[in-house]
């Protein structure tokens, strides 16, 4: 991933997350810790991929190109101020556009955009089966109470062909990625009501019709779907053992 020349350091980009932690207040409600830094989220938002979520982020600008389409109806689950939407309208402008999030102070932020908006939680979507052909959701599925019940709503509005792509943070695998990573999932727990998924909270479906794919160490993932696949629990393939040494 190429710097600019203004790109703060990693030091000055932990202590912004720490700062606008304090500006949202921690023990915040995800609405009012998003209203609260709607003004300066894009700015946040933008450090986070350059420095964290860029590889995940394209991974699934990379799956939406494959497959949207002329005339495709899109949900942007948790679009906050409008960052994914763009990104999706850049590469398919001719698409039915619905933004949806918690936070009206965030969608205010979306008025350049050719699109319907909706204030509602992702845990409820207010919309019936089977509405969207696409369901994109960046960065939301670790900021509410049940990430699983999130992936089954997403599922529930996709039509019987549609795709389902998302990101969110992931715990990372070894303890060096988890110690050096300490400061920032305390900093995005703390002010942004942001969790870091381990494996067993992880919702995805193991099938030739889904990916899901790591990235720095494990601390970010990406994540497609078919409308196909069904979330329960188990939510992960069971660990394989190793076999042992036939005897001779």
């Amino acid at each position: 991933m190429r710097e600019h020349p203004d790109t703060p350091s990693r030091t000055e980009h932990l202590a912004l997350l720490q700062d606008l932690a304090v500006l949202a207040g921690a023990g915040a409600d995800a609405r009012t810790t998003y209203d609260r830094v709607a003004d300066r989220y894009d700015y946040l938002r933008e450090l986070w991929i350059q420095w964290v979520g860029g590889e995940a982020e394209q991974a699934m600008l990379d799956d939406l190109t494959a497959t949207l389409s002329p005339g495709a109806r899109v949900l942007d689950a948790g679009a906050g101020t409008g960052a994914m939407a763009r990104r999706i309208l850049a590469l398919q402008p001719d698409v039915e556009l619905t933004l949806l999030d918690l936070s009206p102070a965030m969608l205010e932020h979306t008025g350049d955009l050719d699109a319907e908006r909706v204030v509602g939680s992702v845990l409820d979507l207010p919309f019936p089966n089977a509405r969207f052909d696409i369901v994109v959701s960046a960065w939301v599925i670790e900021t509410v109470p049940d990430p699983l019940a999130a992936v089954r709503e997403y599922l529930r509005v996709l039509a019987p062909t549609g795709h389902l792509f998302y990101t969110f943070c992931s715990l990372p695998d070894g303890w060096c990625t988890r110690a050096g990573s300490a400061l920032l999932r305390r900093a995005i727990r703390r002010g942004f009501a942001g969790d870091f998924l381990p494996e067993q909270r992880t919702p995805w479906h193991d099938c030739e019709h889904s990916h899901r794919i790591r990235f720095r160490g494990g601390l970010t993932t990406e994540i497609a779907l078919r409308s196909c696949c069904s979330i329960g629990e188990p939510v992960l393939p069971p660990q394989r053992r190793p076999r042992s040494p036939r005897k001779a």
